[in-house]
C-alpha cells in the first residue's frame, strides 16, 4: 500500500485530553483550518510533532494581558507519549510544551 503510504497517516490511537491553551494561537488554528483541509486537532497534532522531533524548547515571555482556556482535543498517542518524554527530559510542565510548540509553528520564518 505503498501509494497511500505517501498521502496518509497511519491511524493511531487517540487520547481526549484538555490542554490550556493561549487564546490568541488557539484562535491562529482556527485560522489555519478554514485555509487548509485539517481540523484544529490535525493542526494540533502535528505543532506537537514537530517539537517531539525537533525538542526545539523555547521558553517565551508572557505576553500582558494573555489568556488561556481549556480546550479539549484529541491528541495522538504517540504525541502523548512524546510530551512525557520532553516533560521528564527537560522539567518543563505539559502546558508549557504545548504553548511551545504551537508558537513555535506560527512563529517559523
Amino acid at each position: 500500500m505503498q501509494f497511500f503510504d505517501e498521502r496518509f497517516r497511519k491511524r493511531q490511537m487517540r487520547f481526549r485530553r484538555n490542554y490550556d491553551i493561549i487564546d490568541d494561537l488557539y484562535k491562529k488554528m482556527e485560522e489555519v483550518s478554514e485555509i487548509y483541509d485539517a481540523t484544529i486537532p490535525d493542526i494540533f497534532n502535528v505543532c506537537i510533532e514537530e517539537l517531539v522531533s525537533s525538542e526545539n524548547i523555547v521558553l517565551y515571555e508572557k505576553s500582558e494581558g494573555e489568556r488561556t482556556a481549556p480546550h479539549t482535543i484529541l491528541i495522538w498517542e504517540s504525541n502523548v507519549e512524546g510530551l512525557e518524554s520532553l516533560n521528564a527530559k527537560y522539567g518543563v510542565s505539559i502546558r508549557k510544551l504545548v504553548n511551545i510548540a504551537i508558537r513555535n509553528v506560527f512563529e517559523k520564518k
